[in-house]
């Protein structure tokens, strides 16, 4: 199992979250550390990017895998509609 790692970032990102949403991506991210090249139906590869995202509800999390240290690195979790801005 990949230890999920969080970026400042995502972590005041998640705090802005109500906390029944941020428990059920933590379970979405808790899928994808058991197996991160699973095909699961909320993760997609995103293009030009090695960088993956994930969908729950109104709200995208961007994440990286490092297999050499076995940890996926959260990048930002945000609305829809945020999310891919820089």
């Amino acid at each position: 199992m990949y230890q999920v790692v969080l970026t400042e970032k995502a972590v005041k990102s998640l705090q802005a979250i109500p906390k029944a949403d941020v428990k059920k991506i933590f379970q979405k991210l808790e899928m994808i550390a058991k197996n991160p090249y699973a095909e699961l139906p909320f993760v997609k590869r995103l293009k030009n990017s090695q960088n993956f995202r994930f969908r729950f509800g109104v709200y995208r999390g961007v994440y990286n895998i490092n297999d050499d240290i076995v940890t996926i690195t959260v990048i930002d979790v945000a609305h829809r509609k945020d999310i891919y801005r820089g």
